[in-house]
């Protein structure tokens, strides 16, 4: 996992820069960071003369920072800086002998936890990990969110919905994706047609799903992204235009925006300023797939086909073969869904942690 992360590690002292030397020859993506007593020339590392000052500068530039020295140091340095476990970085603090990891910061959602355990074997260390869920070996429902790729929605229930094991709470999950949950005496695992008559005040419950519901106190819905938007429009079509016409189409799919991951659209279409302009405001990434390519499946793809977008495109089809040449696996929901000078096409890839 550190290999994935954009890391920092920060030290004070000799022996915490042996430790750190050791950790940037077995990851050499890691950035250095070392007082200027100590740092020198072609080491590959950086030097700074405030600690406060470095933290403060490079805090929110990593996906991750390891701090090896002393805890207290590690939570006055970065107090001031903290402002929401939805976007703090990791942060680990290793003390100068490696005999301990600990999880400082972001266990869960910036992954804290998963590294501590990874550096810790990798030093020989003792991982520390605080947080209630870990130590009481009960499912967090943050970490399921994060394997699956999901939006948490509210992200205040969070809280609720971690603690309602720890708090006698039985906890009840309503999908209906391949998802890996060991249910057990407290852990009710349901499908979402089950959701109206297994209602219980007394538990706590979670839904996984993209479909739009009226969330109750008691739940918490995790939204996966796995909705892949395959467009074509007329030349010079307006953004607002296909605005209104995505939100017609997710209103009748009873589909949540947040559960669309990208957009789709052939490579004749990829200088459209209304649908880069669509993509930009949503933070969408738009993917081109090359004509040539549609052109390749095309016949052995069951969905609607024209003459005219043929003559025009060169493929029968367009909005449906970007959807899916774009998607994992998964199934097409909305082959062709026209409006004025605009077409719509929805794939929904499989939610899975296998």
């Amino acid at each position: 996992m550190l290999k994935e992360k954009n890391t920092a590690v920060i030290v004070l002292t000799p022996a915490a820069k042996e430790i750190a030397l050791k950790l940037k020859a077995e990851y050499r993506h890691l950035d250095l960071y070392l007082p200027a007593k100590l740092d020198k020339e072609n080491e590959n590392s950086f030097s700074f003369t405030s600690l406060s000052s470095l933290a403060a500068k490079i805090f929110k530039e990593y996906d991750a920072l390891i701090f090896i020295m002393a805890l207290g140091i590690v939570v006055r340095i970065i107090a001031p800086l903290l402002e929401s476990k939805k976007s703090d970085p990791a942060v680990l603090t290793v003390d100068d002998t490696a005999q301990n990891v600990i999880s400082t910061l972001s266990g869960h959602l910036g992954g804290a936890n998963q590294l501590t355990a990874e550096i810790a074997e990798f030093l020989k260390a003792r991982p520390v990990i605080t947080t209630a869920t870990d130590c009481n070996n009960q499912l967090a429902v943050d970490l399921l969110a994060q394997r699956l790729d999901c939006k948490i929605k509210p992200f205040c229930r969070l809280k609720k919905a971690n603690g309602a094991l720890l708090f006698g709470r039985d906890l009840h999950i309503f999908s209906d994706y391949k998802i890996k949950i060991e249910a057990d005496d407290r852990i009710k695992i349901y499908s979402l047609e089950q959701l109206p008559e297994i209602r219980n005040s007394q538990a706590f419950e979670v839904i996984i799903s993209n479909q739009k519901f009226n969330l109750q106190e008691n739940q918490l819905q995790l939204i996966p992204r796995n909705i892949v938007l395959g467009i074509g429009c007329r030349k010079n079509t307006a953004a607002a235009d296909i605005r209104s016409a995505l939100d017609s189409l997710l209103a009748e799919l009873n589909l949540l925006r947040a559960s669309i991951k990208k957009i789709a659209t052939i490579d004749l279409k990829k200088e459209e300023a209304g649908i880069r302009e669509l993509a930009a405001e949503n933070s969408w990434p738009l993917e081109i797939v090359p004509v040539e390519e549609i052109k390749e499946i095309e016949a052995d793809l069951e969905i609607k086909k024209s003459d005219f977008v043929k003559k025009i495109t060169g493929a029968a089809a367009a909005a449906s073969p970007a959807a899916i040449l774009a998607s994992a696996a998964g199934k097409l929901i909305v082959d062709k869904k026209k409006y004025e000078g605009i077409t719509l096409s929805v794939f929904e890839e499989e939610v899975t942690d296998e």
